[in-house]
């Protein structure tokens, strides 16, 4: 019988019971004292079958033990012989039945799973699923506290932050206060117009949107002069437009005419008119109209006045002393008064300066009254400020307060939510601002990292559970292999790229040598060369990411290929590197019709998937043609072209000359000539003096490193550093220089003239691990006081890696030498929290902001922002590049301390340097003393 017979069929297989498949022998058992069982019927007579093959191993393996073991109990079965006094059952197995079986099954069959290979690999899954689990939920947790406690760093930063730029608008204030008053202390009868035009040099409105009103409030007798009516009767003055309210001479007019121009007045205004028109207006002698009326002998009216809006102009007769008689106490005390105030319903703040002739109060009571001019008043609205502070600070209010006398008056954002953070800084001269924000919660749901971190964390248990699981399980009964499904490879994949698909480098190298073959054999045939390369590519690597370049790659690579002729191989080297490679005849080889081609399909614009909005690409190329010997010289003519191309702007292509490769290879002499000239002494150094603008003497010495060419002459700086960064050549030079400057230092000082030394250090310099023992070895060996060593570092160097550049300054710093930043221009480059982190002594600016320029304006503006700066970091600002005797005065008006330049002392030789320090700062009828360069046989003397 074949295995794929059922089993009842199969009459050869024993039974579990022990007898054979034909039943028991015997009669059935019963119950004693039952009817006796029927004899089984005899099965119908069949002929004899022969056994098959496959169950004769089954008989010789089972050959039924139960009859050749127990021969007996067939006989005693069938006579159903019972031994007395038993009443008892008989059983096909001799045993009692159980009453419940599943129980026991189930716990077997449990049993059975737990030590069998897929139970134990659910166990393991199990525990998988918890440990993952528990190390999400504490991993969350622990991010949660993270993300509160930087929360709270962010908080005590962005409360410095805004406590610093409210400071710094108070300054402002304070200087536009002083500016304003100092205009009435040498003006004190000034006209409208002549305030107008200060208000419009000054740009007030414009550098100041939190003022709401400006002008001179001065004491008024009632017997004075008809002459000072036509300058009250300008009022108010607006510089923004022309319009104004006239004041007429007589009190009925004045009062039409002002009523639907003048806001509603206060309370205390209007209590104080209402006795006035019972007993009659008082008038002054040009008849303006006065209130609120009192019965003083004189008037505090508003004589010149900025209002930004005219809809809120107070009334030209108001009469401030009459209001409150605060005035004349300031005046006497010389003191500022902080009263509050209303802008439009928006509570404002109104600052009353005294003012006195020349601008300084006398020291008593009495000649403060007699030297006064008036009043400045003020009217600012401080919400402005602060909406313009906290716009760069989300998620924080802020309260400013200034203390009185009287009260404390506050003005705030928003309202501070119930439990939130506070931070309090104390301004000067009374003045604090109080941050608040909301605490970042320690909650895991809360915070969305954490949160993320969790759900994570449970999805990656439950999946490596899972792996465990179906890893550990036994595998399936194998059946019948699939059939393999063939994989074809691709020939010489090793010769193509695998991002664009294109030819690489290699089979690009092996299709040129075949093109120039067959040139070498064809002679009116040529082989060219363009040499692609995509300008800004890095920008998009850095800002978008590699995957955005590997896009972008692979677009250009289509488009390259679009606008290339059939005959024509497109290949990719490496990177944004590509190259073209063109046979043609020699008469009509244009290269520059494809090279066009090329700009103009780059020139439209590439759109990447998940990357944003389309941007547009340009390219630079280098075209090369002719009969060459190999390919490499091919592709080397035509990336010197790409060089050529990229060093005259980018976005164009270039043809290679032979003047090229004479370029390089001089760059390549140069090198040489350049580890030479430190060996033979070939450099020296020139100083330029700064002076301090104070004392009008040389303060220090800026040294600037020389090249004493032996074929070329001498060569500034400009002309080899640039190559020596390249070679790593600045390392060995800027040790040296730092050496000679040192030295020279040293002598002048010892020979009796305390003046420092600045050395320019370059990025090469700053990055190496060294730097630090070069600098403490140069003031060993010389001896020089540390303070007088100034280090200038370029602001585009501290900027890139503002994080790095803290720790290598913060090392240099602890030797004790001076850290200066050079070309400081206001470019956008530093910021103004970057700067407070750097270890910084001095802002050097960079003279492009002194330059001349149509708009001249803005660069006074721009270099009085910049020290500002400077003086709100405690950082000396040195200006550069000064030429003239106006640039100077400038400077010094504005409050600039140390210069150089041209006009105040040229480079100058070793052995001169010691005549300027006897050489005060030039004066127009005084020409710049210019050292002669004395010829020496050591330039280093």
């Amino acid at each position: 019988m074949s295995d794929s017979q059922p089993p009842q069929d199969n009459p050869e297989r024993g039974r579990a019971d022990g007898y054979p498949a034909g039943g028991p022998v015997g009669p059935q058992p019963g119950p004693v004292g039952g009817p006796p069982p029927q004899p089984p019927a005899a099965p119908p007579a069949q002929p004899p079958a022969q056994p098959s093959q496959d169950a004769a191993p089954s008989l010789a393996q089972n050959p039924a033990p139960t009859f050749a073991q127990n021969p007996a109990p067939a006989p005693s079965l069938a006579q159903n012989t019972v031994p007395p006094g038993q009443n008892t059952v008989l059983s096909l197995d001799q045993s009692t039945p159980s009453k419940d079986p599943a129980p026991s099954n189930f716990l077997a069959s449990l049993k059975r799973f737990a030590t069998s290979r897929q139970g134990v690999a659910l166990a393991l899954a199990l525990l998988c699923v918890a440990v993952v689990s528990l190390a999400a939920v504490l991993g969350a947790h622990t991010v949660a506290r993270n993300d509160a406690a930087k929360g709270r760093s962010a908080f005590g930063q962005s409360s410095a932050a805004v406590a610093s730029a409210l400071k710094l608008a108070i300054q402002r204030e304070e200087e536009l206060a002083v500016s304003a008053a100092t205009f009435f202390a040498n003006k004190p009868s000034a006209t409208r117009a002549e305030f107008a035009a200060w208000v419009k040099w000054a740009r007030t409105l414009r550098r100041f949107p939190e003022l709401d009103n400006l002008g001179l409030v001065a004491l008024v007798h009632k017997p004075q002069p008809v002459a000072l009516a036509p300058r009250i009767a300008g009022q108010p003055l607006k510089p923004i437009t022309k319009a104004s309210t006239a004041l007429t001479t007589r009190a009925s007019s004045t009062a039409t005419s002002t009523a639907p121009s003048t806001a509603p007045t206060t309370k205390a205004s209007a209590q104080a008119s209402a006795p006035s028109s019972a007993q009659g207006p008082r008038v002054a002698p040009a008849g303006l109209h006065v209130v609120p009326a009192s019965n003083h002998h004189y008037y505090c009216l508003a004589v010149a006045e900025l209002v930004r809006n005219s809809a809120q102009a107070r009334p030209a007769g108001l009469d401030y002393c009459a209001r409150s008689s605060a005035l004349l106490a300031a005046r006497d005390a010389g003191a500022s008064r902080y009263v509050p105030a209303s802008v439009g319903g928006v509570p404002a703040l109104a600052v009353e300066t005294p003012v006195y002739r020349g601008n300084v109060p006398p020291r008593s009571a009495f000649g403060r009254t007699a030297a006064s001019v008036g009043w400045l008043r003020e009217v600012l609205v401080p919400g402005v400020v602060l909406t313009q502070v906290l716009h760069a600070h989300p998620g924080i209010a802020a309260r400013l307060s200034y203390k009185t006398s009287s009260g404390n008056l506050a003005f705030t954002s928003a309202g501070p939510q119930q439990g939130a953070h506070s931070s309090t800084a104390n301004l000067h001269n009374g003045w604090t601002v109080t941050s608040f924000a909301v605490p970042a919660s320690t909650g895991v749901f809360a915070d969305e990292s954490a949160r993320d971190l969790l759900v994570g964390g449970v999805l990656l248990s439950v999946l490596l559970g899972l792996l465990v699981f179906i890893l550990g399980s036994p595998p399936a009964p194998a059946g019948a292999a699939p059939a393999k499904t063939p994989t074809h490879e691709v020939p010489n994949e090793d010769l193509y790229d695998v991002l664009t698909g294109l030819p690489n480098r290699a089979l690009m190298l092996d299709r040129a040598e075949t093109m120039l073959a067959r040139a070498g054999r064809q002679s009116g045939l040529l082989v060219g060369a363009l040499f692609i390369d995509i300008d800004w590519f890095k920008d998009v690597n850095d800002k978008l990411g590699e995957a955005a370049g590997d896009q972008l790659l692979a677009n250009v690579a289509e488009r390259l290929e679009a606008v290339v002729r059939a005959g024509d191989t497109v290949g990719r080297l490496g990177g944004d590197e590509f190259v073209i490679l063109v046979e043609s005849a020699a008469r009509g080889a244009r290269l520059d019709s494809l090279a066009r081609r090329v700009i103009e399909s780059l020139h439209k614009p590439f759109e990447l998937e998940t990357f944003g909005p389309n941007f547009f690409m340009t390219a630079s190329i280098g075209l090369a043609f002719g009969r060459y010997e190999s390919a490499e010289e091919l592709l080397r003519d035509a990336q010197l072209a790409l060089y050529a191309a990229k060093s005259a702007g980018k976005d164009r292509y270039t043809l290679f000359n032979a003047n090229m490769r004479s370029v390089i290879e001089g760059r390549g002499v140069l090198e040489v000539e350049l580890n030479a000239a430190l060996e033979d002494r070939q450099f020296f150094l020139l100083y330029q003096p700064i002076y301090d603008l104070n004392t009008g003497k040389v303060a220090a010495l800026e040294a600037r490193i020389h090249w004493q060419h032996p074929k070329q002459g001498e060569l500034p700086q400009a002309d080899f550093v640039p190559l020596a960064e390249e070679t790593g050549l600045i390392v060995p030079i800027g040790r040296w220089m730092l050496e000679e400057a040192c030295n020279r230092a040293a002598a002048w000082n010892v020979a009796g003239h305390r003046a420092g030394v600045s050395v320019q250090v370059s990025a090469g310099q700053l990055n190496r691990e060294g730097f630090a023992t070069d600098i403490r070895r140069a003031l060993q060996q010389s001896g020089i006081e540390p303070s007088l060593l100034t280090l200038q570092v370029a602001e585009t160097t501290v900027m890139s890696d503002v994080t790095a550049a803290v720790e290598r300054l913060g090392e240099i710093k602890r030797l004790g030498v001076r850290i200066a930043i050079d070309d400081f221009g206001g470019s956008g480059y530093a910021y103004h929290s970057d700067l407070r982190r750097l270890p910084l002594d001095f802002l050097e600016v960079d003279r492009s902001s002194l330059a001349a320029s149509d708009d001249e304006d803005y660069r006074t503006w721009l270099l009085e922002a910049i020290l500002i700066v400077g003086r709100d970091l405690s950082l000396t600002v040195v200006a550069k590049g000064i030429e003239t005797y106006e640039q100077l005065t400038t400077l010094h008006g504005m409050g600039c301390t140390m210069a150089q330049g041209l006009f105040m002392g040229k480079p100058t030789w070793t052995h001169a340097v010691e005549s300027l320090f006897d050489v005060d700062i030039p004066t127009p009828r005084v020409a710049t003393v210019d050292a002669p360069r004395a010829a020496s046989s050591d330039p280093l003397s």
